[in-house]
């Protein structure tokens, strides 16, 4: 008996969560389809039923994990642009997104990208210019932010979030966080 849509989407689900948190982890480079598949208790039979390869499932997974962050909520009900954009500030730049096990992907892979496809690349660029234009929709109009502005705050965000990964030193992480913040809000007009 073949299996429904619903249980195909929810396999398809479990092995780009698996492979977005392998990846993101481990980088593109380190991760099998075999450990992939092991991670989500499916065949690698299975695997092919979804994907046709690696770096086409390395792609998909990137454009999950956009999909699935905190920034895919659109329009917060009951909160004011200038309270969701610090909610987002205060939850991007923390040490429990840095260490959580739903990382952003344009910081956790930046340099995994670098050395893929063009089509990968398109796919970042993609899911960066989405979240630019997500912040500025929503805040940048009721802040007084233009697109530099924006341009600046996600680069500098995503950057201290890749940097913060690398660092042993919880203290020093928490100061980079914190002055990122501080800096964002500055940049948004003193949020």
């Amino acid at each position: 008996m073949p299996y429904s849509r619903e249980h195909k989407q929810q396999s398809r689900a479990r092995i780009l969560q698996s492979a977005y948190r392998l990846f993101s982890t481990k980088g593109f480079d380190n991760v099998t389809v075999d450990a992939v598949m092991q991670d989500c208790s499916l065949t690698r039979g299975a695997f092919y039923g979804h994907f046709r390869s690696k770096s086409e499932l390395y792609k998909e997974a990137l454009t999950f994990a956009a999909s699935n962050s905190k920034l895919a909520d659109r329009q917060p009900e009951g909160l004011s642009p200038r309270e969701w954009l610090s909610q987002l500030l205060d939850g991007y730049l923390s040490l429990e997104h840095v260490a959580g096990d739903r990382p952003c992907p344009l910081a956790f892979l930046a340099t995994d990208i670098v050395s893929r496809n063009k089509e990968t690349h398109e796919t970042y660029a993609h899911v960066y210019s989405r979240m630019n234009q997500l912040i500025l929709d929503y805040a940048g109009k009721n802040s007084g932010t233009n697109e530099q502005d924006i341009l600046s705050l996600t680069s500098m965000i995503i950057g201290a979030v890749a940097v913060s990964r690398t660092i042993e030193d919880k203290q020093l992480v928490q100061q980079i966080l914190s002055s990122c913040r501080q800096q964002a809000r500055v940049i948004l007009g003193g949020i």
